[in-house]
C-alpha cells in the first residue's frame, strides 16, 4: 500500500502555474524556439546587470514615442497560467505586469486614451502629457547655507522621486482658454510573488525550446499592488484633484478588477454617465484581453474615493460572533501550542 500511494504521488499532475505570456512585447506562443532562446539570454543579462542594456523597441509605448524602448528590465509584459505539460491554461485571465502595455488600441480606430477621453472629456481628440510630477518635499529645517549645492541637488532628485501622476489628458481646445480641461489617468500593473522570474529565462535561454512549464511557482500578487500600492497614491491625489474640480482616471485589466470588492456607484439615480461622472471622485476603466492577445475595453465604473478604498480592501471585518467563535475554537484546540499559552502566577 505504501509503495502504490507513493507511486500515485509521483504520477501527481503539478497544478497549472504562471509564466511569461508576452515578452518584450511579443507573444510567446508565437515565437519560433530560436527567438525565445535569444529572449532568453537578453533577459537573463539584463536581470544580472540590473540593467536596460540591448532593450527592443517597445510595441506599446512606442506608439507615442516613436523608437522607445522596453523600460521593463527583462520585458515581461504579461503573465498567464501553464498546464503540466507547458501548453497555456485556455479560458484563464492574462494578467499585466507593465503599465506600458496598456498603451494599445482597444477597438479599430480607438486608442485607450480616446477612450478615456471620450467619457472624460467629451472629446476623442487629447493631448497626453507623461510623467508630471504632483508631490514636492518640502523641508521644515533651515539647512546651513554652506552646503546650498548638494541640498538643492537633493532636492531636485527628491521631487522627482515624490510622487508623479502616470499619464495628464488635456482637451486641446482647452489650451488658450482661461479653464484648462484635463484628467489625470494612472495605470496600475501587478506585481507577482513567489519564484523569480530568473529562472525561466535561463531555461530559455539554454537552448532553443517549445513553450516550458515555468519552473518556479509563483501568482499575481493583488495585495502588494491594490490596497498597497495604488490605494496610497488615491488617497493622496483625489482630494487635492477633487479641490481642483478634476477627476482621476484607474485603468486595471480584468484580472485586477476581479479580485477587488464591487465599486459603489455614488449617484444611483444618475440618468447618463456624464451625470455619474460628475459626482464621482474615480473612474475605474477596464480592459481585458482577447485570444490574439489584443487589449479590449471593458466597463467604466464611476466612483467616490470611500467607494474606491472600500472595492480595493477587498475585505470586511468579521462579526462579533463570528470572531468570538473562531476566537473560543482556537483556545479549545490543544494541538495549538505555539499559539496559544496559559500563563499562570
Amino acid at each position: 500500500m505504501a509503495r502504490k500511494a507513493r507511486e500515485a504521488r509521483k504520477e501527481r499532475i503539478p497544478a497549472a502555474r504562471y509564466g511569461i505570456a508576452e515578452w518584450f512585447g511579443k507573444d510567446i506562443g508565437l515565437l519560433t524556439p530560436e527567438e525565445r532562446q535569444t529572449f532568453g539570454r537578453l533577459a537573463a543579462r539584463q536581470d544580472q546587470e540590473n540593467s536596460l542594456t540591448g532593450a527592443p523597441v517597445c510595441p506599446f509605448l512606442s506608439t507615442l514615442i516613436p523608437g522607445a524602448r522596453c523600460n521593463k528590465a527583462s520585458g515581461v509584459c504579461s503573465v498567464r497560467k501553464y498546464a503540466a505539460e507547458g501548453s497555456m491554461v485556455a479560458g484563464d485571465k492574462v494578467v499585466t505586469m507593465c503599465p506600458s502595455r496598456f498603451i494599445q488600441s482597444v477597438e479599430p480606430g480607438k486608442t485607450l486614451f480616446s477612450w478615456i477621453a471620450e467619457k472624460m472629456l467629451d472629446t476623442a481628440k487629447v493631448t497626453v502629457v507623461k510623467e508630471t510630477p504632483f508631490l514636492r518635499k518640502i523641508a521644515d529645517v533651515q539647512r546651513p547655507t554652506d552646503i546650498a549645492e548638494d541640498m538643492a541637488a537633493e532636492a531636485k532628485e527628491e521631487e522627482k522621486q515624490a510622487g508623479r501622476i502616470d499619464w495628464i489628458l488635456v482637451n486641446p481646445e482647452t489650451v488658450s482658454a482661461g479653464e484648462l480641461e484635463w484628467c489625470a489617468v494612472e495605470t496600475q500593473a501587478l506585481y507577482f510573488s513567489g519564484a523569480r522570474m530568473r529562472l525561466e529565462f535561463d531555461a530559455y535561454a539554454h537552448a532553443p525550446s517549445d513553450l516550458l512549464f515555468p519552473t518556479g511557482k509563483r501568482r499575481p500578487d493583488y495585495r502588494s499592488s491594490g490596497p498597497k500600492r495604488l490605494w496610497p497614491q488615491l488617497d493622496v491625489k483625489v482630494p487635492v484633484l477633487r479641490s481642483w474640480g478634476k477627476k482621476i482616471v484607474v485603468v486595471v485589466d480584468r484580472f485586477f478588477y476581479s479580485n477587488m470588492n464591487r465599486l459603489a456607484d455614488p449617484s444611483p439615480r444618475a440618468r447618463s454617465d456624464k451625470e455619474r461622472r460628475e459626482n464621482a471622485d474615480v473612474a475605474w476603466f477596464i480592459v481585458d484581453y482577447d485570444e490574439h492577445l489584443h487589449l479590449t475595453a471593458g466597463e467604466v465604473v464611476f466612483t467616490s474615493l470611500d467607494g474606491s478604498r472600500i472595492a480595493l480592501n477587498a475585505t470586511e471585518p468579521l462579526s462579533k460572533a463570528d470572531f468570538t467563535q473562531s476566537l473560543k475554537n482556537v483556545i479549545a484546540d490543544e494541538s495549538r501550542t505555539k499559539k496559544v499559552f496559559k500563563v499562570s502566577e
